[in-house]
């Protein structure tokens, strides 16, 4: 028996919308990592339903992926990655590369010479130092403003390093160099604010924002989102069947390297799923599962493909082989994230393997 990732599109078309209108309708989405982890195509289609014509992903394979299922010229796809190899995929899928230094940008240059039409973004590191160009770079293509002037850029770029820490002076920081540096563009559109930027302030919006996680309603510190002092809404429910129950004496050891010794008489029952789905094997002894407000929590290693909770204390008859229980909901969702070994509510979505299915409601 599979495990079960049921994702409600409803919450997650309400809560795009709900950024967007707090981003003054310029929220275009991130769904990199297979939306992450919630299914590319299904999310995008979605999310387009519900207005979003700019879309990111990562790589080019993510974007010809979501080019073939997202056909209309009007949306628009940009890959984070930049142009690295390949540049006629561009044009033949018509995909926006986001260039990130200054090698990209005059392979890019070359490009457009036969094809000027397409357009690019350029990402300016503004002290995050993982993407874009630094400040050397900057400063060499700003030598020759006019040699890229022919360059048709959809935005100017940068990313927030630190948008989850609320007073993080950094933050203005960056917000004011992307704004000089601007400038020197003759006032491009400007895409800053990830999730975390949105939340900060208002006048981190500016032309463009980029929600990724919060799409799902949870921010980078695993907080659920409020908006207009309403929450937004958790999209999801991991499922996984009971394999086996038994009864374990006091003093049994359970899984492997028995180092888990039961103190009591104890019923414990077996979940069909384990690392090969995504639940770290450092969780061990960290997490829980409720049932019917009772925690029962995980003993034992978690093995490739399951784990053991502890249900003696559930007097319910209808926990039975084959039942399903919810692993991570909205009320589960932040145990999990808070289990004290440093796991991310990214990892937590982005690591549900492909052998559990996702299925849409």
């Amino acid at each position: 028996m599979q495990c079960i990732l049921e994702i409600s599109l409803k919450k997650i078309r309400s809560n795009w919308e709900r950024i967007n209108k707090y981003s003054n309708f310029r929220a275009s989405a991130v769904v990199k990592a297979n939306a992450y982890g919630f299914g590319l195509e299904e999310i995008a289609l979605a999310l387009n339903q519900s207005g979003c014509n700019f879309f990111y992903v990562a790589q080019i394979e993510e974007g010809i992926k979501l080019r073939n299922c997202l056909k209309s010229d009007k949306i628009k796809i940009g890959i984070l990655e930049g142009m690295l190899h390949h540049p006629e995929e561009y044009k033949k899928h018509n995909l926006i590369p986001v260039i990130n230094n200054l090698n990209q940008l005059n392979n890019f240059i070359k490009f457009i010479a036969s094809s000027p039409l397409l357009r690019s973004i350029l990402h300016i590191d503004t002290g995050m130092n993982r993407l874009g160009l630094d400040k050397k770079e900057l400063d060499l293509a700003l030598e020759n403003i006019s040699y890229i002037s022919s360059v048709n850029f959809e935005f100017i770029m940068t990313h927030f390093s630190n948008s989850n820490v609320q007073n993080d002076n950094f933050n203005n920081i960056q917000y004011k160099k992307i704004l000089k540096i601007n400038s020197y563009f003759k006032n491009k559109r400007i895409s800053l604010s990830n999730t975390g930027g949105i939340l900060l302030d208002k006048k981190y919006i500016l032309d463009q924002t980029r929600p990724g996680i919060g799409i799902y309603g949870y921010d980078a510190n695993g907080k659920n989102i409020i908006l207009n002092k309403k929450n937004l809404n958790f999209p999801a429910k991991l499922k996984a069947p009971i394999l086996q129950i038994r009864f374990c004496k006091k003093g049994d050891k359970v899984s492997y390297g028995r180092t888990e010794i039961l103190k009591r008489d104890s019923k414990l029952a077996t979940i069909g799923i384990g690392y090969a789905d995504g639940i770290l094997k450092l969780l061990k002894n960290n997490i829980s599962i409720v049932i019917n407000g009772i925690t029962c929590p995980v003993i034992g290693s978690i093995t490739m493909d399951s784990l053991i909770i502890d249900i003696t204390d559930i007097d319910n008859t209808n926990l039975k082989i084959g039942s399903y229980l919810e692993l991570i909901n909205e009320d589960l969702l932040i145990n999990w994230h808070k289990s004290g070994l440093g796991v991310s509510i990214y990892e937590l979505f982005t690591l549900i393997s492909n052998r559990v299915i996702r299925q849409y409601i």
